[in-house]
């Protein structure tokens, strides 16, 4: 059967309720309010009162005209006439289609590539794939995939050639549904739907819940809803309209790089900000035009843990988000980080040397050193770039003699299909790599540039790569050394964002 929306399917669980509360009244709520799909997962009742639930729930869904998936038990599913959900250790789907037939929906629980092909060999209608995120809702040993772990497995059925419809379900909720949908596709496929569970079940207003999860999955996710639809602006609008706006660009780095990024922060004509206290990350996030750094310089887990809050915090708001993960491949603790917080939030810019960005694209590289990068080619830097920026709708930059900028926001279209704009920017002087922090700090210019400039977040990291390249070239040029070129530097950035001059670029793809 494959006549069925997966868009918000509600899996239930009674012990959820609060107290006071009724199981069949969260039901019917969730119903009323929009659910597409509702399974019921009932381990403790008996059989009698198992069927008797269960028909309950399907005068229910089938008023609504939405299918009724019982969770595991074939024998309930027959009973009732309703639909089955098996897990990887319950009845195979081929056993559960003899028992029920060709017109009944069955769907399989799948984490693993070799449970996709499984499915798609038994004939399954739908998996559930996860879990997506950390959740209480089941005690499981699995690790979460995230949305980007799922794009594995739609690889996969993508291959395949068959129909296989698929949701995502794990720790599900209003705080990342939008980029669960953004994130969990592919080239030519992506999820039909997410599995809510503590979201709905859990909450004091079932019908208010299930409203807001749906109007969530429908709409432009929050972090895209300030792009233009309008004309491009040049280069030059762009780099004035970070001295029109004065953007605030709220800093979390490392304390070695703290001064100089703040100094240049207020050389382009942006205001800095720090703060590591996540008791007011809520409310820095909701400034008008601003932005957020996230240089990860000593990852802790007491650290990671505060990167997230503020993460978080300015997901919510729908603020840019610049993530740049320093030596992301010198340390266990440091790849670690990187997963947590890729799982975890929403970037709008992806930014490090090519050693940084092939780790938190999941390529293993021997690094050199913290700011040295790898050695390979452009053209390897410019695919693991592309590869990373689809994987995380993000903009990727792969600093170097070259910047690459690789536009994985895509306009926030739903597709990714199709070819990724990538720029590469050459400039700069050698003697950028000898002062501390000018590479961070291009993180700092990053997020000025995007936050004054929110509907083009591609084009305002490209400006701001040729601003800075182009204040590096010119300080390098009359500077003795690094400690002349650190005052040119700030002198030049200041000059360039003043008269608008920037390095020319590359469009290459």
């Amino acid at each position: 059967m494959t006549n069925f929306d997966l868009s918000v399917y509600l899996v239930t669980n009674a012990e959820m309720v609060p107290a006071g509360g009724s199981f069949i009244e969260y039901v019917r709520q969730a119903i009323e309010n929009g659910v597409t799909c509702l399974q019921l997962r009932e381990k403790d009742l008996n059989t009698r009162d198992f069927i008797a639930r269960a028909r309950e729930v399907k005068k229910l869904t089938d008023k609504a005209g939405i299918p009724l998936i019982i969770n595991d038990r074939a024998d309930i599913a027959l009973a009732v006439d309703a639909h089955l959900h098996v897990g990887q250790d319950d009845m195979t789907v081929q056993d559960a289609r003899k028992l029920l037939g060709p017109d009944k929906i069955i769907g399989v629980s799948a984490s693993k590539p070799h449970e996709i092909l499984k499915a798609l060999e038994d004939g399954a209608d739908y998996v559930g794939i996860g879990i997506c995120f950390d959740t209480k809702t089941k005690v499981t040993a699995k690790l979460p995939m995230g949305p980007i772990g799922a794009q594995k497995l739609l690889q996969i059925i993508k291959d395949s050639g068959k129909p296989l419809k698929t949701c995502l379900i794990g720790g599900i909720n209003e705080t990342n549904v939008q980029r669960v949908r953004a994130q969990a596709r592919i080239p030519g496929l992506a999820i039909d739907g997410v599995a809510i569970v503590s979201c709905i079940m859990a909450s004091p207003d079932p019908a208010t819940a299930t409203r807001k999860l749906v109007s969530l999955w429908n709409e432009t996710p929050i972090f895209w809803q300030s792009l233009s639809t309008g004309p491009e602006a040049t280069v030059k609008e762009l780099i004035r309209q970070v001295r029109t706006v004065k953007p605030l660009v709220h800093h979390i780095t490392n304390g070695v790089v703290k001064n100089f990024s703040a100094n240049v922060t207020l050389a382009i004509g942006a205001a800095p900000l720090m703060s590591e206290c996540p008791e007011e990350f809520g409310e820095l996030a909701q400034y008008p035009n601003n932005s957020l750094v996230l240089n990860t310089g000593t990852p802790t887990e007491e650290e990671t843990q505060m990167y997230l809050q503020a993460l978080k915090a300015y997901n919510k708001h729908g603020k840019p988000v610049v993530y740049d993960p320093v030596g992301a491949g010198a340390s266990t603790i440091r790849r670690l980080s990187v997963q947590k917080l890729l799982l975890e939030g929403y970037m709008t810019v992806i930014k490090g040397n090519q050693g940084e960005i092939f780790t938190a694209a999941g390529i293993q590289k021997s690094m050199r050193g913290v700011d040295s990068g790898s050695e390979e080619a452009l053209e390897s830097a410019v695919s693991v770039a592309k590869t990373l920026a689809v994987q995380t709708r993000s903009v990727v930059v792969v600093t170097g003699k070259k910047d690459i900028v690789v536009d994985g926001v895509l306009d926030g279209r739903p597709s990714v299909d199709g070819e990724v704009t990538v720029a590469i920017i050459e400039g700069g002087h050698e003697l950028m790599g000898n002062v501390t922090g000018t590479g961070c700090s291009l993180g700092s210019t990053i997020a000025a540039f995007v936050a004054a400039n929110k509907g083009s977040p591609f084009l305002a990291t490209v400006a701001a790569c040729s601003v800075y390249k182009q204040a590096g070239r010119k300080a390098g040029a009359r500077a003795a050394g690094p400690g002349s070129f650190q005052t040119l530097f700030l002198d030049q950035l200041q000059a360039c964002t003043e008269t608008g001059d920037y390095e020319n670029f590359q469009i290459i793809s």
